[in-house]
């Protein structure tokens, strides 16, 4: 609603002794008031004051059945949010009818007989504060749809870059079978006549496919995080655990290492999106190993905080500078060169999107050749939006 001008405010009048009604009357009609409503029964007041909808009520305290306390009651369930100011007009002048009166709801108190006057500042005064309330409501209004039709705005541009990378990256899977398939054709039949440069291309080209293969399989795999989404479901990380670790057997024999596993919890989630996750990590503990040293895995249940379970995936590996924490979860960074380690930046990336569609927390503790700690925090239980 577009706020007005303070004179164009509604008034409610509420007051047994009807000369009052008429002297206030008389007093705002001459400040230029031209919507005034009034009661000498206090038992209209809240039914006059639901079909009026004032800015300001006028009230007088000391009536009969139902005195100014009562109807300010009565008022506090009607408006709830105490949105519409309330200016005390009674005989009575004690301290403590005053301080009852204002804790009771009322805005400001004047005591009869009152200057007219100081009774038309005040009351101009509380509508200017009426009004200036109205205003802040209506700009905050205003801002709450522009930043819901921002979100949304947000969210279908999400979905669509969403869906493009996943189209994108589908549509390139064929093309690439193909270089695959004619470069393994053509090693395979004209690899013993090729010379030393030749045999060099074609096994250069073979590592550039399969490697963009990888780069497009994550990309998809980055995609599915949020699209085409199952419903949650209760889920034991134990089994997805001991899903996951089969699964990694070879590449855990291959690097001697070992995991050791706490108890832990249940929780509402994508059971796909949990192995995706655990394995993830747990397969780059593997591979960033130090050197002559089998690596050591702990998984450990730190418990309920804070409305999250806390797990801790740690190791012994090589680690990495806390000052690129930001950087390994965004997608395609990387701290090491391909030479060095395989891969295409894309497993933490992935890691990050399903902890933050399951709103929860992912981050990580780290030291140069003193091993990782990656922090996962998920949510017990999801609510119902």
């Amino acid at each position: 609603m577009e706020p007005k001008n303070y004179l164009k405010s509604k008034i409610l009048i509420v007051d047994d002794e009807p000369g009052n009604v008429f002297l206030l009357e008389q007093m705002m009609i001459q400040e230029g008031y031209d919507s005034l409503h009034s009661t000498c029964d206090s038992t209209n007041a809240i039914g006059l004051f639901v079909e009026v909808q004032p800015d300001l009520v006028l009230l007088d305290l000391n009536m009969p059945r139902t005195d100014g306390f009562q109807v300010m009651e009565q008022l506090k369930e009607a408006d709830p949010e105490s949105l519409v100011p309330i200016l005390v007009l009674t005989a009575l002048k004690d301290e403590k009818t005053k301080l009852r009166a204002l804790r009771s709801g009322a805005k400001d108190f004047l005591s009869k007989p009152f200057d007219l006057t100081e009774a038309s500042l005040r009351i101009k005064n509380l509508l200017e504060m009426r009004l200036l309330h109205q205003r802040v409501q209506m700009h905050n209004q205003i801002l709450e749809e522009q930043v819901q039709i921002r979100t949304a705005e947000l969210e279908r541009s999400a979905e669509e870059l969403t869906n493009f990378a996943y189209i994108a990256s589908h549509d390139l899977q064929e093309p690439l079978r193909k270089v695959i398939a004619f470069g393994d054709r053509l090693a395979a039949k004209f690899g013993p006549i090729l010379n030393d440069t030749g045999k060099d291309y074609v096994e250069r080209m073979q590592k550039s496919a399969i490697r963009m293969k990888t780069l497009i399989d994550d990309l998809l795999h980055f995609s599915r995080v949020t699209m085409r989404s199952t419903p949650f479901q209760e889920i034991d990380l134990n089994a997805v655990i001991s899903e996951v670790l089969s699964d990694l057997e070879v590449q855990i024999e291959r690097t001697k290492g070992r995991v050791e596993v706490d108890s832990l919890p249940r929780i509402e989630g994508g059971k796909f999106q949990m192995r995706q996750l655990f394995q993830n990590l747990i397969s780059n503990a593997l591979k960033y190993h130090r050197d002559a040293v089998p690596p050591v895995i702990k998984i450990k249940y730190a418990g309920f905080n804070e409305e999250f379970e806390e797990i801790y995936i740690e190791d012994n590996g090589k680690g990495f500078d806390e000052k690129h924490l930001d950087r390994i979860f965004r997608p395609f960074e990387r701290l090491h060169g391909h030479s060095e380690y395989g891969g295409t930046g894309m497993g933490l990336a992935i890691c990050h999107k399903i902890v933050t569609h399951h709103k929860g927390q992912i981050t990580a503790k780290s030291q140069p050749n003193q091993g990782a700690t990656f922090i996962v925090k998920l949510p017990s239980k999801h609510t119902k939006e």
